[in-house]
C-alpha cells in the first residue's frame, strides 16, 4: 500500500512528544544522495512530536561534505550523537576526502568485503553503536528505534537496542537486501546468512517501509510474516521557488550527484555531441552543466567527442548550492542506466528534480521512475542506451525552450512529495508502534497489591 499523507501537526515543544532513536551511519556532515532522506527525518520529526537523536559514526574517509546539512538538522532541534567504528572506511583517515574509485576497482573491493564482512563492512560499527544507543536509553529513554539501510549493519544495531530495551521498531529501506540485484554473495552460504538477518528483522519490525513498490514487493515475498511492509516514497525539500527569470542566451542542461556502476554520462554526452555535429550552431545554444562527482573516464571522453564548449564540469558543491543550480537550469537530466534491477531505482535526485519544477529529462529503463515521472508529467524518457533517442530528446526540448513552451509539472503531485508531508507520514508509522508498545505493557504490567 501506498501511505497516505497524514495532515500537518502543531510543532512539539521542547518539553513534550516522544523520543526516537534515529541510526544513521551515513549522516552528515557526510554528503551526496545516501544522507539526504534520513537527514530529511531528522529535521522534520519535531514537528510532528518526536524528538530524534541520531546516532552515527565518526565521519572518516569518504567522497564528499556538507557541514550545511548538519547544521540544519541541528537547528531543527535534532541530537547527533557520533560513535567509534572499526570499519574499512576508517584506514582513510577521519573527516578526510577520497576519490571516487574506478569500476574495475569497486568490483574487486566489493567482492572482498562480501566475501569478509556480513552483512557489509560497516559491522565494525555495531558494537560502538549498540552501547552507546544502550547508554543513551538510560539516560533518558526512548520511545521508539528507527534505521534506514543501507548499509544494513545499522538495522542490526536497530534490530539489537529495539530487542535489548522493548522498544518498537520500524526500519526502513533506501535499496533491497538481500534481493537486490547486484549484491551476488561469494557462497551460497553468505547468502543464506543475509537471508537470516534479513528475515529477523523485517519479523521484528513494526513497521517496514521502502522507497517504492517493487522494494515493498521483494520484501514481501522473502518474508510473508512481517507485519507491515509499505511505500513511503522519497521526498524533497526544495522550499519556495523564486520568481521566474527570462531565459537566457543558451538552454542550460544540469546535472547533480555522482556517476557510479551503470549510472554514467556517456550516452548522454554521446547524443550531444552528434547533436553538435548535426547541428553545429547549437553549440552556441545548449549548454551542459555537471555538479558533484564524474569519473575521470567521462571527463576524458568530454575532451574526445570536443565538447569543451558545450559542457561545464563545476565539481562538488554543497547540497544548498546544488539546489540553486537547479532552480537556474531550463532542463535537469538524471540517468539510472541499463542493468539488472533497475526497474527497482528511484533516486532522492528524481524527487529533488520534482521539487524544483523543471522539465526532467530521465534516462531510464522501465520500471518505478518511469511509474513516478508519469505523475510528474514534465518528464521525457529515454532509454539510456538509446543516443539516437537521447539526441531527439534533447533537440526537442530545446525547439520548446526556445517557443517557451517547455512543459509543465502537476503541481498537486509535487506538493505531495515534500520531505515534511513523508516525514508526516512515517510520525504516523512511529505514533501506531508507540500505541501497540504501550498497550502491549498496559496489559503485562504487574498488579498492585
Amino acid at each position: 500500500m501506498t501511505a497516505a499523507q497524514p495532515e500537518k501537526s502543531a510543532p512539539a515543544h521542547a518539553s513534550g512528544g516522544h523520543r526516537v532513536l534515529v541510526i544513521a551511519y551515513y549522516f552528515p556532515p557526510l554528503g551526496l544522495s545516501g544522507v539526504q532522506r534520513v537527514a530529511g527525518f531528522a529535521k522534520y520529526l519535531p514537528r510532528y512530536g518526536w524528538h530524534p537523536t541520531v546516532l552515527t559514526a565518526r565521519p572518516a574517509g569518504y567522497f564528499a561534505y556538507d557541514q550545511s546539512l548538519r547544521d540544519e538538522v541541528e537547528a531543527a532541534g535534532a541530537t547527533v550523537i557520533e560513535t567509534r567504528s572499526l570499519d574499512p572506511t576508517r584506514l582513510f583517515g577521519r573527516g578526510r576526502v577520497v576519490p571516487l574509485p574506478s569500476d574495475s576497482v569497486r568490483r574487486s573491493l566489493t567482492y572482498v568485503s562480501r566475501l569478509i564482512f556480513a552483512p557489509d563492512n560497516k559491522v565494525g560499527w555495531l558494537p560502538f553503536a549498540v552501547r552507546a544507543g544502550s547508554r543513551l536509553h538510560r539516560i533518558q529513554p526512548f520511545d521508539a528505534v528507527f534505521a534506514s539501510a543501507p548499509p544494513y549493519s545499522g538495522l542490526l544495531v536497530a534490530s539489537c537496542l529495539a530487542r535489548r530495551h522493548g522498544l518498537p521498531l520500524v526500519v526502513d529501506f533506501r535499496d533491497d537486501w538481500v534481493g537486490h540485484p547486484v549484491h551476488r554473495y561469494p557462497t551460497r552460504w553468505h547468502q543464506r546468512v543475509n537471508e537470516h538477518m534479513e528475515h529477523r528483522v523485517l519479523r521484528q519490525a513494526w513497521t517496514v517501509t521502502a522507497i517504492n513498490r517493487v522494494i515493498c514487493d521483494s520484501l514481501a515475498a522473502r518474508s510473508p510474516h512481517a507485519r507491515a511492509i509499505v511505500e513511503l516514497p522519497h521526498g524533497h525539500d526544495v522550499g519556495p521557488l523564486p520568481e521566474a527569470e527570462p531565459a537566457g542566451p543558451k538552454m542550460v542542461l544540469v546535472y547533480t550527484g555522482v556517476f557510479y556502476d551503470a549510472q554514467t554520462p556517456d550516452s548522454f554526452l554521446r547524443a550531444l555531441a552528434a547533436l553538435k555535429a548535426a547541428r553545429p550552431a547549437l553549440a552556441d545554444n545548449v549548454q551542459a552543466r555537471f555538479y558533484g562527482l564524474m569519473p575521470t573516464e567521462s571527463q576524458v571522453l568530454v575532451d574526445r567527442l570536443g565538447l569543451g564548449d558545450m559542457v561545464r564540469y563545476e565539481g562538488y558543491v554543497s547540497h544548498q548550492a546544488a539546489i540553486r543550480a537547479q532552480l537556474d537550469a531550463d532542463v535537469l537530466w538524471l540517468t539510472i542506466g541499463a542493468r539488472p534491477g533497475a526497474h527497482g531505482i528511484t533516486t532522492s535526485k528524481l524527487s529533488e528534480y520534482m521539487g524544483c519544477r523543471k522539465p526532467i529529462l530521465a534516462l531510464i529503463p522501465e520500471g518505478a521512475a518511469k511509474d513516478t515521472l508519469a505523475h510528474y508529467r514534465a518528464g521525457r524518457i529515454v532509454d539510456p542506451r538509446d543516443v539516437e533517442g537521447i539526441e531527439r530528446a534533447i533537440l526537442g526540448l530545446y525547439r520548446s525552450w526556445r517557443r517557451s513552451a517547455l512543459p509543465v509539472p502537476d503541481e498537486a503531485f509535487v506538493r505531495s512529495r515534500t520531505r515534511e508531508r513523508i516525514t508526516g507520514v512515517l510520525a504516523k508509522y512511529l505514533d501506531a508502534g508507540l500505541s501497540v508498545s504501550t498497550a502491549h505493557e498496559s496489559v503485562h504490567a504487574p498488579r498492585r497489591p
